[in-house]
């Protein structure tokens, strides 16, 4: 059994954090790049984005965390066999994850008609189905996306005889929350631009 001392934790995890820190910055300074023409197309993406990357960077995590335990108690093997535990996992995060995002169109679209009287037509109503599959649908697509690029870190990282417990759940949550910004940003514009609000 490999041993886990404090000083190869940190040996491990600082490079990590390194990379880790650099995506986090990229991902702040598209946000900040693209927030203006986002809240063009609405103007509550500043309540929306947080929630949304949220959710991409937590089930990120949670896929990287399951497949890194399933590796260490011999239940997966280097090259993810048995398949059907992998795709168990790969299918029950799709699962969660149309859930929390259709759950979170509904709350925005729930939002915007709420403030409507307050501050005026925020979105157009007839465009509500196309806001709703645009969050929905970036954010199954970063999910499984992320997903994807941690299952191949995670067999990288384990086959290198290196804890992926110390690098893959801070690497798959940053990457999906720069994958998290990059597709919401994507599919809004995508939507500002079918009802020429940029």
């Amino acid at each position: 059994m490999t041993e886990h001392t404090v000083r190869k934790i940190l040996m491990e995890s600082l490079p990590v954090l390194a990379i880790v820190l650099v995506f986090a910055l990229a991902a702040g300074q598209f946000l900040d790049h693209t927030l203006e023409g986002l809240k063009l197309i609405f103007p509550l993406i500043l309540l929306m984005v947080p929630a949304f990357i949220d959710i991409t960077g937590d089930l990120a995590g949670v896929v990287g965390a399951r497949v890194t335990s399933h590796l260490y108690t011999g239940e997966l093997d280097e090259g993810f066999r048995p398949y059907h535990l992998l795709l168990a996992n790969l299918i029950a995060i799709l699962l969660v994850s149309t859930t929390a995002y259709a759950f979170l169109g509904v709350c925005v679209i729930a939002i915007t008609i709420w403030l409507t009287p307050v501050l005026g037509p925020i979105f157009p109503a007839f465009g509500f189905p196309q806001l709703f599959l645009a969050i929905l649908a970036a954010g199954v697509l970063a999910t499984v996306a992320t997903s994807v690029i941690g299952l191949f870190a995670a067999r990288l990282v384990y086959r290198s005889g290196r804890d992926p417990d110390s690098i893959i759940p801070p690497l798959t949550t940053t990457v999906g929350d720069l994958l998290g910004i990059v597709f919401i940003a994507m599919a809004l514009l995508q939507v500002g631009l079918l009802f020429g609000i940029v």
